[in-house]
């Protein structure tokens, strides 16, 4: 009896080990494609902290959930740009299961500062000039329209009229690969994988073997008949 609990608490202890599940801790970039026209990437999760207008049929990073916002990155592991967080609405992008491979929009704009011309200057006075400004998006005040844009390290609204026309591509990915809802955070797997099966098959292996070894008949034990405590047979 002492044998068969022993058994029994040994193949309870095998089963209880963790397994590690490789394809379960996998994890990848969710990002999710600006469908919307006019889609805001706002500063907190709620419509009065717009910061810029999402250029159409590119991408943010998702990050995080916040009701009917989703946390989001934009221009982040991006070469010469400078990452922006914040929230987009859900109903403005549309999730995607697949990683684009341009996700954002690079591109610059070139801002002309002018100065109030005064004719009484002398020739070699500088009344305006133009700087190169990393573009992410525009932004819409009372008539006029603005774009967001980082120069020399800040982040600020220059006036559209101050710039060069926008003149970049759209983004065509989404037409190649068919969009998918969200995944859940923690992933659900359909079957076992590959390691998995190597360790149960182990742990099933060491089991027997440690039931065999328990449960192994006794070998029978021969007596020397000519030992001194062998029985009389007369």
């Amino acid at each position: 009896m002492k044998k068969l609990l022993s058994a029994l608490a040994l193949i309870c202890a095998l089963a209880f080990l963790p397994i590690h599940n490789v394809r379960a801790e996998e994890t990848a970039s969710v990002y999710a494609r600006i469908v919307q026209a006019g889609t805001y990437l706002y500063g907190e999760a709620n419509a009065d902290s717009g910061l810029f207008i999402l250029p159409k049929t590119y991408f943010v990073k998702i990050t995080g959930d916040a009701g009917s916002y989703y946390a989001v990155e934009y221009l982040s592991d991006t070469q010469q740009r400078s990452p922006v967080r914040g929230y987009c609405l859900k109903s403005d992008v549309s999730a995607v299961d697949y990683t684009p491979q341009t996700p954002f929009l690079v591109y610059s704009v070139d801002v002309t500062f002018r100065t109030d011309s005064d004719s009484s200057l002398p020739d070699g006075f500088l009344t305006d000039y133009t700087l190169t400004a990393s573009f992410y998006g525009t932004f819409l005040y009372g008539s006029a329209t603005y774009y967001y844009v980082e120069l020399e390290g800040e982040f600020g609204y220059v006036p559209a009229s101050a710039c060069s026309a926008l003149s970049y591509p759209e983004n065509t990915e989404h037409t190649e690969t068919e969009e998918q809802p969200l995944p859940d955070e923690t992933p659900q797997e359909s079957g076992l994988g590959a390691v998995n099966i190597v360790l149960i098959c182990a742990l099933a292996v060491a089991a027997l073997g440690a039931i065999y070894f328990l449960f192994r008949p006794a070998k029978p034990s021969i007596r020397d008949p000519f030992s001194d405590d062998a029985e009389d047979p007369y």
